[in-house]
C-alpha cells in the first residue's frame, strides 16, 4: 500500500518517514494558511471578484453612453432648435407648398377656428434624402396612466437611453406597439403618419388664435427631422414647440421648447411625455378641447394628475 507524503506529496510505502524529504509523516502537520491565503484562494471569492469587474464595466459603459446622449440633448436645448423662438408670442407665418394647405389654414384664420396642418421642410437635405418604401413614420398623441407611464421609464432606462430633466422625460421604448400602445390604459387622442424621407424636416401643428388676442396662436407643434440611418435603425431629433397661456395679456402666451434626440427601429419607438400642462387657462377653452390631440383637458383623470400626455414616434407600414 502506498501513501503520499504530507509535505512534499512523494509517494511511497507505508513508513514512518519520508524517503524523499525525510519528515515524520506521523507527526507532520502543514501550516494553516493564512487569511489572505484562504479569502483570496477560494473560488467563491474569485467568481465573486469577476461579477463585480464585469457589472463595473457594464455600468461605466452605461453611465458613458447616458452621458453622451445627456450631453447632446443640451446642445440642442442650448444652441440648435429647428424653430426656435423660445419666450417670444406665437404670431408666426409659415409658408406652406400645398395649395390646399394655403386655402385650409386661409379658412381658419378667417374664422378663427381651430386648425391643425403638417407643413413639409421647404428645403430638404436633397444629398441625403432617401424615402423608405413600405415605411412611414407614425407619430401617436395619447393620455397614460401614471402607473403604465412609471413601467414606461423603467423599460426605457433599460435601454441606457433615458433621458429625464426637469419638466420633461423622453427616451427609447422596446416593444412599443405590442406591450404598450395596445394596452388599454393607453387612450389614442390623435395619430399622424409621414413617409420616411432621410434629412426631411415634418412639422405638425395643432392649436388655434386666442380669442382676446386674434393675432396669437395657441397650440404645440412636433418638429421631427430624420438624421441617418444604421442598419434597421433610423436616428434624428424631435422637438416639441408649446405656445400656451401662461399668464394674463398677449405676454403671458409663452413659446416653450422639449427637445429631445430619438432612435426607432423595427420594433422600438420612442416617447416625450409631461409636455402639456394639465389647464388650458384660455378663454376658448371649449374651442381647443374641440382638437383631437387637446381632448386630454377634459378628462378626470389628466385633471387629477393621475394620467399624463404623451407622444410616440414609431416605425409603421405603410396603409
Amino acid at each position: 500500500m502506498l501513501i503520499n507524503c504530507p509535505r512534499c506529496e512523494f509517494s511511497q510505502p507505508i513508513d514512518k518517514y519520508c524517503a524523499q524529504c525525510g519528515v515524520d509523516m506521523e507527526t507532520f502537520k502543514p501550516a494553516e494558511p493564512s487569511f489572505f491565503q484562504k479569502t483570496f484562494g477560494s473560488t467563491a471569492f474569485q467568481v465573486t471578484l469577476l461579477f463585480l469587474i464585469a457589472f463595473g464595466a457594464a455600468f461605466f459603459l452605461y453611465q458613458k453612453k447616458s452621458q453622451n446622449i445627456q450631453a447632446r440633448v443640451n446642445y440642442l436645448k442650448g444652441s440648435f432648435q429647428v424653430n426656435s423662438t423660445e419666450n417670444q408670442p406665437s404670431n408666426k407665418a409659415i409658408d406652406i407648398e400645398s395649395t390646399e394647405q394655403v386655402e385650409s389654414e386661409e379658412a381658419a384664420a378667417a374664422t378663427g377656428s381651430a386648425r391643425s396642418l403638417i407643413v413639409p421642410s421647404a428645403t430638404p437635405i436633397a444629398a441625403s434624402a432617401a424615402s423608405t418604401k413600405g415605411s412611414v413614420l407614425r407619430i401617436t398623441y395619447a393620455e397614460v396612466s401614471k402607473a403604465l407611464l412609471q413601467t414606461i421609464f423603467e423599460d426605457s432606462q433599460g435601454t441606457g437611453q433615458f433621458m429625464s430633466f426637469k419638466d420633461y422625460s423622453a427616451g427609447i421604448i422596446p416593444n412599443l406597439e405590442k406591450k404598450f400602445l395596445s394596452n388599454p390604459s393607453v387612450k389614442i387622442l390623435h395619430r399622424d403618419e409621414s413617409p420616411l424621407t432621410i434629412g426631411k424636416n415634418m412639422q405638425w401643428f395643432y392649436g388655434l388664435k386666442d380669442r382676446l388676442y386674434p393675432d396669437l396662436e395657441i397650440g404645440m407643434t412636433t418638429f421631427i427631422e430624420l438624421g441617418d440611418v444604421d442598419g434597421a435603425n433610423y436616428r434624428g431629433n424631435l422637438e416639441i414647440q408649446r405656445s400656451w397661456r401662461e399668464g394674463p395679456g398677449p405676454t403671458g402666451i409663452q413659446r416653450r421648447s422639449f427637445p429631445a434626440i430619438f432612435e426607432i427601429g423595427a420594433t422600438s419607438g420612442f416617447f416625450i411625455s409631461s409636455v402639456m400642462p394639465h389647464r388650458s387657462n384660455l378663454e376658448n377653452d371649449d374651442e381647443l378641447v374641440n382638437i383631437d390631440v387637446y381632448k386630454i383637458l377634459k378628462s378626470e383623470e389628466f385633471q387629477r394628475f393621475d394620467s399624463d400626455f404623451v407622444i410616440f414616434v414609431e416605425l409603421s407600414r405603410a396603409q
